[in-house]
């Protein structure tokens, strides 16, 4: 599966708001999170995300044989 830019950044998007709760969710269970931890839960999913896009475009740069990619920009 490819994971486009436009994807990418919607994996982004997404994934602050859901480090920012995450904070709540951890108080609610009267664990106190500080910000830094959730920085650095941030951090982690972000370069996740870059990893997976990388690996994606690599994987369709050597699926055509030639180095191109398949889609019209």
């Amino acid at each position: 599966m490819r994971l486009s830019p436009a994807g990418a950044m919607i994996l982004v998007a997404f994934s602050i708001p859901v480090a920012i709760e995450l904070r709540t969710l951890f108080s609610l269970f009267g664990v106190d999170l500080p910000l830094a931890a959730v920085a650095v839960f941030e951090l982690v999913m972000l370069a996740g995300i870059f990893v997976l896009f990388r690996l994606s475009r690599r994987a369709d740069e050597e699926g055509n044989g030639d180095g191109r990619s398949t889609t019209s920009r």
